[in-house]
């Protein structure tokens, strides 16, 4: 899948992190047959990863939008109390 090619949508709701992931579902269907969730976070946590993104998260959700032929990743992100990366300035 080309990351690439995500829309990532974030709202921030009195310290609650949202995050919605838009992709076509063509381009979904170039790696995976079907919808599931699990299938859900391995795809947010890849895009966190490649964005260098130390969020956690949870209540991953995958929604199918035929009428739009769109694919929706939603979930919940944490960040406070994570192990940030520490990083050195010169």
């Amino acid at each position: 899948m080309n990351f690439e090619n995500i829309i990532e949508k974030r709202t921030v709701d009195e310290g609650k992190h949202s995050l919605v992931l838009e992709i076509s579902a063509d381009e979904y269907r170039k790696d995976y047959d079907q919808y599931n969730d699990d299938i859900a976070f391995n795809i947010l946590y890849e895009h966190l990863q490649n964005r260098g993104d130390d969020g956690r998260p949870s209540d991953v959700k995958i929604h199918y939008d035929d009428k739009d032929g769109i694919i929706r990743i939603t979930a919940n992100i944490h960040y406070l109390g994570n192990d940030h990366t520490g990083y050195t300035f010169r």
